[in-house]
């Protein structure tokens, strides 16, 4: 036996709002942010800062660092160090896998952040997710705030993600 009808796990933004019943479920949908997430079957002290969840399904984790103590390159580092998906001798994590984990893994610091969407130890791949500035690399000064605040701010938005999604 299998489910009467499709399983909807989000309902993505309708492009006209003539429906009542598919604006009330897009309403519905929910992105909770969590910090200090302990995430791994095979480390009982790791724990990942920010973990994204759409409906309770994780769409996103962040490895958040200070520019006046590290990097966005030490939350890189992180990942690929110390946020092995398939730890030797382990269980696949369940945030961390692919596929079956998170969508994209984020590192941040106030300046810079950078993305990666397949964590694969020491080999994974992590480009910027900058905006630039001025045709240059990183992001431009933000005087009411840090450079990265679009990522908080627009990005990771409900209505952004349900777009992102929706691709």
């Amino acid at each position: 036996m299998g489910l009467p009808a499709p399983l909807e796990l989000a309902q993505f933004k309708p492009a006209l709002a003539i429906n009542p019943a598919i604006q009330a479920k897009y309403a519905a949908n929910r992105l909770r942010v969590v910090r200090q997430v302990k995430h791994s079957p095979n480390a009982q002290h790791d724990a990942l800062d920010l973990v994204l969840f759409l409906n309770g399904i994780a769409v996103a984790t962040a490895e958040l660092k200070s520019d006046f103590t590290q990097s966005v390159h030490d939350a890189v580092d992180q990942y690929r160090f110390d946020r092995h998906p398939q730890p030797k001798g382990g269980v696949l994590e369940p945030l961390l896998g692919f596929p079956g984990g998170a969508l994209v893994h984020f590192a941040v610091s106030q300046s810079e952040v950078m993305m990666s969407t397949r964590l694969a130890g020491p080999a994974t791949t992590f480009l910027p997710f900058n905006r630039g500035n001025e045709g240059g690399a990183g992001n431009a000064p933000n005087p009411d705030g840090f450079a990265t605040a679009y990522l908080w701010e627009e990005v990771w938005a409900r209505e952004s993600w349900l777009d992102i999604l929706h691709r």
